[in-house]
């Protein structure tokens, strides 16, 4: 050793049961997600799919969070990235979405990873940790894409459809298992955009903008509102009783005599808030049928998506869709909603056909989720032309 020089650290290889190990470990983090959700991961359940003690999981992972962070870093973004870019570019390719096979045959069943990214998007809004990962690099992918501030509003609309699809689809595919008719909405769209042609009315300020519960009897209303604005910042199984109750100023008491169990509440809060915005969509289809306007009342769902005073009931409907996957009743609830949506449409245009009906509530239904979960990673979504490619849906489907 040279006087006044430190030695060089010798770092010892790592060995071979280590990797084998650390490989076990990611492989059990992925499996323990799946099945119970990115908010159900607990390190014992991790190691015992591992065939490891919970010591030498928490040896290289100090928290739940990292765990999660390792999980979408190895596993998720590689595979979801892929996905979500090659969705975008699809969309708004010059080639016939039906010869694209392959991109719709992930749109329509969605794999488990992708769903896992979708999962992902929605916890890295309430998750610090996660958020500041996940977050900065959907923002790059999308800035990437296309969508920034140097393209046009038409461009950028085509941009924020792609992705919404993407994302869209496999949140719906927790709902409904599969996405039927994914050929026929995509090249709806894909051709529109290729067809549309900028607006040049003002956007108008939609009513009403809040969605809150109105069903007349104040308790409920209370306790629905609180379960919504709780389950936005906390997801569901962290949206506890005593929590609702403070939030609602009513004693725990008070809930269970209202209500049997936690998922009770849930339900009614589902069941109650997705109605709402069930009421509001089809009113703004009717006026836009009433005042022939041209796109159909296809545009007001944007709108309404990114009005700030939406926030806390959007990201309750998220929380509600990736609780679908290990809550059966709230799975119950989210597809009955679904389906009478599809019903109410039916009734509300009966000179419609109905197979058509079915496709314009599927695509409105995974776009609207798609969209409302990228409000909070780009600030370019109000300077889209969503209206622009919304007539020409209408349009091209004669609606």
């Amino acid at each position: 050793m040279i006087k006044g020089h430190p030695q060089p650290v010798v770092r010892r290889a790592t060995s071979e049961r280590s990797t084998r190990n650390a490989a076990a470990i990611l492989k059990a983090i992925t499996q323990e997600c799946i099945a119970n959700g990115l908010d159900g991961i607990v390190a014992s359940s991790v190691a015992k799919r591992a065939g490891l003690t919970t010591g030498a999981v928490y040896s290289r992972f100090e928290n739940s969070d990292e765990m999660l962070i390792a999980l979408w870093e190895n596993v998720v973004a590689p595979q979801f990235q892929t996905y979500f870019v090659d969705t975008i570019t699809s969309i708004n390719s010059a080639t016939s979405i039906t010869e694209q096979t392959e991109i719709v045959g992930q749109l329509e069943k969605p794999s488990r990873v992708v769903s896992l990214g979708a999962e992902f998007l929605v916890v890295a809004q309430r998750n610090e940790v996660v958020g500041e990962v996940v977050i900065p690099q959907i923002s790059t992918w999308l800035s990437h894409a296309g969508l920034h501030q140097r393209n046009t509003a038409i461009k950028k609309a085509g941009v924020a459809l792609g992705a919404s699809i993407a994302v869209g689809s496999a949140l719906r595919s927790f709902i409904t298992g599969t996405n039927a008719g994914m050929p026929i909405i995509t090249e709806s769209i894909r051709s529109s955009i290729s067809a549309a042609t900028p607006t040049s009315s003002p956007r108008k300020r939609l009513g009403p903008a809040l969605s809150r519960s109105n069903t007349e009897v104040p308790l409920r209303d209370a306790l629905i509102n609180a379960t919504a604005e709780v389950m936005s910042k906390t997801g569901f199984t962290s949206a506890t009783i005593s929590r609702i109750a403070r939030k609602s100023q009513v004693t725990s008491g008070s809930i269970y005599n209202f209500y049997p169990d936690k998922e009770a509440l849930m339900s009614d809060a589902v069941r109650e808030l997705m109605h709402l915005t069930q009421r509001q969509t089809l009113e703004a289809k009717r006026t836009a049928a009433a005042a022939n306007e041209q796109n159909f009342g296809l545009t007001d769902a944007f709108d309404f998506a990114l009005y700030p005073e939406r926030t806390t009931w959007l990201r309750f409907r998220q929380e509600c869709i990736i609780a679908t996957r290990h809550h059966k009743k709230t799975h119950k609830e989210m597809r009955k909603v679904v389906a009478e949506q599809e019903e109410a449409m039916a009734m509300s245009f009966p000179n419609i056909d109905r197979e058509l009906i079915n496709l314009v509530s599927t695509g409105e239904q995974i776009i609207g989720y798609g969209f409302s979960a990228l409000v909070g990673y780009t600030n370019q979504l109000e300077s889209c032309d969503f209206d622009a490619v919304m007539v020409q849906v209408a349009k091209q489907n004669s609606l």
